[in-house]
């Protein structure tokens, strides 16, 4: 009996052993970041869409930055800061906190603040659309 016990006690220890590191498979799928992360940085000014007009940041005379912070999965901070490069003046410059990140399909993204939308954009391009004091639409864009 003694000889039976002792031939599967190794036996049955490798089998526990092997059973123990199969059972520990280590997990590679990380989760996705949130939203709010996906987008969080600093967007460069890249280009003006003035009167159905684009404008290159190159043929422009603006340079600036949006820069976006995660608050939250879904809500975000954003600092808008666009000046004049040849005296440097202000030429666009607010900020916003608990703006709202939404998911609005086929990779499009929704700024949106107490409901409205403030902003558009993808996880490297945001735009801001407003007027200009003659009334004409102007949307300035910026990328990661």
């Amino acid at each position: 009996m003694k000889a039976y016990f002792s031939f599967y006690r190794p036996v049955l220890l490798a089998i526990l052993f092997v059973a123990s590191l199969s059972a520990c498979k280590k997990n590679n799928s990380d989760p996705a970041p949130d939203l709010a992360s996906r987008v969080a940085g600093t967007y460069s000014y890249s280009e003006l869409v003035a009167g159905g007009q684009t404008y290159p940041a190159s043929q422009t005379d603006l340079k600036g930055t949006m820069k976006v912070t995660r608050q939250s999965a879904t809500t975000v901070s954003i600092v808008v800061d666009f000046r004049i490069k040849s005296t440097n003046e202000v030429f666009l410059q607010d900020s916003a906190d608990d703006v709202t990140v939404v998911d609005a399909g086929s990779g499009s993204i929704e700024y949106r603040l107490n409901g409205n939308l403030i902003a558009k954009g993808t996880t490297s391009k945001l735009s801001i659309t407003g007027e200009d004091d003659n009334g004409v639409e102007l949307t300035l864009s910026a990328t990661k």
